[in-house]
């Protein structure tokens, strides 16, 4: 488990579901708007991203590698895409105003939840690109030693989990009307 997941505890999530009530109650746009091809993409590659590892199914031997190497860089490929696509959205004038919710959370008591280097105003960037960056991992050993075990099972959750949370934030954009 990463430890950003590990981190939040109880007041990060506390904080995290006020942030959403509060957002929720805003006439202001604060996300940035849907963009169906970003989904579209998100689930393409989400099934390229299945196959592979249904590919893999539970190891494979390193003298096999050859045969996947071309689905990796497609993958990490599509996924280095759709980071930077995700990037380049035009974030709403209100999103500025993020500061100002923060500075309420602490007003209530509630402390704020740490940001790290690579913090980005697109939650689903950051989930694309840890997904990519675990599939660079998981490509590099493939090709070094093969893939075994609780191995190939940390690979797969762990991207499982990145995928998710970058299809759940865009789905959120388009159920809540950013369009």
């Amino acid at each position: 488990m990463s430890g950003r997941a590990q981190g939040w505890g109880r007041g990060g999530a506390v904080a995290v579901a006020l942030l959403m009530l509060l957002v929720a109650g805003c006439a202001a746009q604060w996300a940035p708007a849907y963009d169906p091809s970003i989904a579209d993409g998100l689930n393409a590659t989400n099934r390229d991203v299945q196959t592979l590892f249904a590919t893999i199914g539970t190891g494979v031997d390193k003298q096999t590698f050859p045969s996947r190497s071309g689905t990796y860089a497609r993958i990490i490929g599509s996924l280095n895409a759709l980071e930077i696509q995700v990037k380049t959205r035009t974030l709403p004038p209100d999103a500025a105003k993020l500061p100002d919710v923060e500075h309420l959370l602490a007003k209530l008591g509630i402390g704020q939840v740490d940001q790290d280097k690579k913090f980005t105003a697109f939650p689903s960037a950051r989930a694309i690109h840890d997904a990519s960056a675990t599939l660079v991992k998981m490509r590099d050993t493939d090709a070094a030693h093969g893939l075994a075990g609780e191995l190939v099972s940390a690979f797969v959750n762990q991207t499982d989990i990145y995928l998710a949370q970058a299809i759940a934030y865009e789905s959120y954009l388009k159920r809540s009307g950013t369009m």
